[in-house]
């Protein structure tokens, strides 16, 4: 099983293409999340980096919007075979092509925009 501490870095070509490809959308928010480049919008996290992998959330039967994803793996970054619930790692194909990559981006983010927005945790 991977644990954070062995993961690798992500190559910056490919952060500089994610960060290029990420949609103009009022509400989008650049973050880090496990370390790696992302992007939430309305609080709620829906594309990120991990290792040499470009991952996205598409709700419940949002992936139907996404056909080129019918093949994509589960998106399991402890390597568990679980996979986290809804979360997809784009095909390395469309992940190197910035055109692709930002068409995707932009119908992942306008489908987890339908989410309620995420409420921020209270400080302890």
């Amino acid at each position: 099983m991977a644990t954070q501490s062995s993961w690798s870095k992500s190559d910056p070509a490919l952060v500089e293409r994610f960060y290029a490809a990420l949609p103009d959308h009022p509400a989008a928010e650049r973050r880090k999340m496990f370390g790696y480049p992302a992007c939430f919008v309305n609080g709620n996290y829906f594309a990120g980096l991990h290792e040499q992998r470009v991952v996205i959330k598409l709700p419940g039967d949002s992936r139907k919007v996404a056909p080129e994803l019918a093949d994509a793996p589960s998106f399991d970054p402890r390597g568990t075979g679980g996979g986290m619930k809804d979360w997809y790692v784009i095909p390395a194909e469309i992940a190197a092509d910035e055109r692709r990559l930002a068409d995707l981006l932009a119908v992942t983010i306008v489908e987890v925009a339908k989410l309620p927005p995420k409420q921020p945790k209270p400080r302890r």
